[in-house]
């Protein structure tokens, strides 16, 4: 008796491509070297550390020391300097940077002194506002007043014989024209 796999299917017989291995071990390669390089630039950040790599950056540096340095000015582009000339930067980059920080407390205590200086003036904005508001109530109040006393009758002046403006009963002298 044969089996269910050689009735007519001799010839036809299921097998693991050649190509899906190939792209399987692509991958593999492909995924290992992704994360090599993710490895290495996480040491070269100083994330992590990878003892081979500290040798070999080491091993970079010190040939850099003994190597001349129009090859490397040539090779990055940059201009290499002397110990002194590095010193001599250092030293400038100092005193700018102290001169930064003066600069930055001095601006500190400049915008503090604005701030209380602009917290006072609102304040006597907002009283000054107060102020008005007082007056304009007072000055209504007070022209409220003035038209009771303007509206009291006038008593009419009375003429003596002589023709001469007599006096009112309010004290005030009336001017009356001869007749």
């Amino acid at each position: 008796m044969a089996s269910e796999d050689e009735d007519g299917t001799k010839g036809n017989r299921k097998r693991i491509p050649v190509w899906s291995i190939v792209k399987n071990a692509s991958f593999v390669i492909t995924a290992s070297f992704f994360i090599l390089c993710i490895v290495l630039s996480l040491d070269a950040y100083k994330f992590i550390s990878v003892r081979q790599a500290k040798y070999a950056r080491k091993k970079l540096l010190t040939g850099l020391q003994y190597m001349d340095p129009s090859i490397i000015e040539a090779h990055t582009g940059m201009k290499v300097l002397t110990k002194a000339e590095s010193a001599n930067l250092t030293s400038t980059l100092d005193a700018g940077r102290l001169k930064v920080r003066e600069a930055r407390i001095e601006l500190s205590r400049v915008s503090n002194e604005y701030e209380k200086i602009a917290r006072e003036v609102d304040t006597m904005k907002a009283e000054s506002e107060e102020m008005k508001k007082i007056i304009a109530e007072k000055e209504a109040e007070a022209k409220a007043a003035v038209p009771a006393v303007v509206a009291k009758p006038a008593v009419p002046a009375a003429v003596n014989a002589t023709g001469d403006a007599a006096v009112n009963a309010t004290g005030d002298a009336a001017a009356v024209p001869k007749a």
